[in-house]
């Protein structure tokens, strides 16, 4: 029972990480681009953007879950 708890709070910590982690890399992208993400996406439709920025978390995703492992 120990073991699946320990699991459970293993697995909470490292999305917390990627979570703080993909946030800052949307804010440093966004600051490299000069534009804002949520604006061009939320209010805008910008479809492309929304795929780009999608993209670029499943690629995050894969790095984090390959430093898990």
């Amino acid at each position: 029972m120990t073991k699946v708890f320990g699991n459970v709070v293993e697995m909470f910590v490292y999305s917390a990480v990627y979570m703080i982690i993909v946030l800052v890399s949307v804010k440093i992208i966004g600051a490299i681009f000069t534009t804002d993400f949520e604006k061009k996406v939320a209010e805008e439709n910008n479809i492309a953007l929304a795929i780009i920025c999608a993209c670029m978390l499943i690629g995050i995703a894969i790095l984090v879950a390959s430093v898990v492992k």
